[in-house]
């Protein structure tokens, strides 16, 4: 069986972007990363096993800004300076108050699920963000969850 590695985040993000109306996903040619094929076996098969982690997922290895396995893209959110800080720690909140394990693999369903009884969490994880996209952010992937599910 197939199986997939992604940080957490990634995966909120595949259901933020199905929530808000994305039910097929196209390639970013510019980065060159393979969220739209990550994101699109994951609507295709719920079964699919996934892994989570907080390094390096199947997502970004392919992207321009992965460099020995450490993405090396800017951001400038509040101490952050480097997006691959940033995303280890949105990874490491969402594991510890999601009460999520990277040594166990979860169908994407169950992950949804899981996901899906801790979605106040989101306020908490994305704390460094403006209220207004924290509530965006949070809504969409209520929606996408729930239409997972279905």
């Amino acid at each position: 069986m197939e199986q997939i590695i992604i940080k957490p985040h990634h995966f909120i993000d595949i259901l933020k972007l199905y929530g808000s109306g994305i039910n097929v996903f196209v390639a970013d040619e510019k980065m060159g990363h393979d969220f739209y094929k990550v994101a699109n076996r994951i609507l295709e098969d719920r079964h699919v096993q996934l892994y989570l982690t907080t390094a390096t997922d199947d997502i970004c290895q392919p992207c321009i800004m992965c460099q020995n396995q450490i993405c090396i893209d800017k951001v400038d959110i509040a101490e952050y300076h480097f997006k691959d800080d940033y995303n280890r720690t949105l990874d490491k909140r969402l594991l510890e108050l999601m009460n999520l394990d990277t040594r166990s693999s979860y169908s994407a369903f169950e992950l949804c699920q899981l996901m899906l009884q801790y979605h106040d969490c989101i306020f908490d994880v994305w704390r460094e963000e403006e209220q207004s996209l924290m509530q965006k952010r949070h809504h969409l992937f209520v929606l996408g969850a729930q239409k997972y599910i279905k």
